[in-house]
């Protein structure tokens, strides 16, 4: 996963939902946060709401891109 200036997404990165600070909690699919208040809420959120993407290519494009590099 990255941000959209094409840094990777790390366990402990400080982000930004709604006004509140949060630190990377865990990456997959979802992103997890934990909350940087003292009460350390948990959350869920899609990578688009820290501003990320999950880099997919197709399958033909990558053999492509494979094969000129080569």
């Amino acid at each position: 996963m990255k941000y959209k200036n094409g840094k990777p997404v790390e366990h402990g990165d400080i982000v930004h939902v709604k006004n509140r600070a949060y630190t990377v909690y865990s990456i997959s699919d979802t992103v997890t946060l934990r909350s940087m208040c003292e009460r350390g809420h948990i959350k869920s959120v899609f990578p688009a709401d820290i501003g990320a993407y999950i880099p997919r290519i197709n399958p033909v494009f990558t053999q492509l891109l494979e094969g000129l590099i080569k």
